[in-house]
């Protein structure tokens, strides 16, 4: 796994290098390269995170880009495990748990391969950055997640709507689709959602709700798999 995606980033090796070349005075942090542990497949409910960008992020200066250290990064960062007790992997926790997968055993990505100051990207820098959004379509072919939740809130839709064209934002019962969607298109898995960031869902008392859902939908998916393959 780790294997295929060095050697997708490395297909991609001068359009990293251009963000940094073209931005050489600017705090880019990234990019973020998955390299997922050792726990990930071996999950009931192999889990991919998607999120917005880095809160900060080790960045390889030299062109070209390191991109085998940036995945170490990401191995060393595992996940949060050693991070302070943020939102956003509060929560991913909590997800993990009502999977019924143990901690620290998803995988994570942004949709923002580089953050800019810690941050989201402005302007002419977002429009940069978002020509490497399509990797996400390789990324989830290599790792092949059961379920796939998107923390990125409504404000992202349209680059979602960018890289996976035709795909469907389908409607939940006692949601509003700003707050929550059902994401369908033949490059996700069937257990692709869309919601808040972390922030908001705890923010909007969103939290609770949105984790028993998960369980209702993971345990009603285990349920329709085993009657098939009676």
């Amino acid at each position: 796994m780790k294997d295929k995606l060095l050697k997708a980033y490395q297909a991609r090796q001068e359009d990293f290098d251009f963000i940094i070349r073209e931005n050489p005075e600017e705090n880019m942090g990234g990019p973020i390269l998955m390299s997922p542990n050792e726990k990930y497949d071996k999950q009931p409910n192999p889990l991919l995170i998607v999120g917005q960008q880095t809160k900060g992020w080790d960045c390889d200066k030299n062109i070209p880009i390191d991109l085998r250290k940036q995945m170490e990064v990401y191995e060393k960062f595992n996940l949060g495990e050693n991070y302070y007790r943020s939102q956003f992997w509060n929560i991913t926790r909590k997800v993990e748990a009502a999977l019924g997968n143990e901690p620290y055993s998803c995988a994570y990505t942004n949709i923002n391969k580089f953050d800019h100051e810690g941050e989201r990207p402005k302007n002419g820098y977002e429009k940069e950055i978002a020509v490497l959004d399509d990797i996400l379509v390789t990324e989830i072919k290599i790792i092949k997640p059961k379920v796939c939740i998107f923390f990125t809130g409504y404000s992202f839709d349209k680059r979602i709507k960018d890289i996976f064209p035709e795909i469907e934002f389908s409607e939940i019962e006692g949601w509003t689709l700003n707050q929550f969607s059902h994401l369908k298109h033949p490059d996700l898995p069937y257990l692709t959602f869309r919601t808040y960031h972390p922030i908001f869902l705890r923010r909007k008392s969103l939290e609770t709700d949105f984790i028993e859902f998960l369980i209702g939908m993971v345990n009603y998916s285990n349920y329709v798999s085993s009657q098939t393959m009676t």
